[in-house]
């Protein structure tokens, strides 16, 4: 694949994930919008095998999220299976707990404004 063709498929589906992210609960779009920002600048740089794998998660990703937001009474989201956990890196799973210990924090009083404002809307 050229160059600057794969620099506009992922822009593509960075901004596709960031546009269903707006229709998400804003504290999990917090989250979910600062994750896919690292991840995407993290593999700014990765090799070839390692950026195909990275493109078609965040297309199956991307895909079950739209999928999850179109019928509105499904939660969105789902549970990692365990094959798929045993896979993952020191550094993968390091991220995982972090997103982990993220989205069980507390929810500060700011957010917890914006959250109310959200639903009011």
């Amino acid at each position: 694949m050229s160059s600057v063709r794969h620099v506009r498929e992922v822009r593509t589906l960075y901004r596709q994930i960031l546009r269903l992210h707006r229709r998400l609960p804003t504290d999990i779009r917090a989250i979910g919008d600062q994750y896919v920002k690292d991840e995407f600048h993290r593999h700014k740089n990765a090799g070839t095998a390692e950026v195909q794998t990275f493109m078609t998660e965040w297309k199956n990703y991307a895909q079950m999220i739209q999928t999850q937001l179109a019928h509105e009474d499904s939660s969105v989201g789902q549970s990692l299976p365990p094959d798929k956990i045993e896979n993952f890196s020191e550094e993968q799973l390091g991220q995982l707990f972090e997103l982990q210990q993220e989205a069980t924090k507390p929810i500060s009083e700011e957010l917890q404004d914006l959250i109310e404002d959200d639903k009011n809307r």
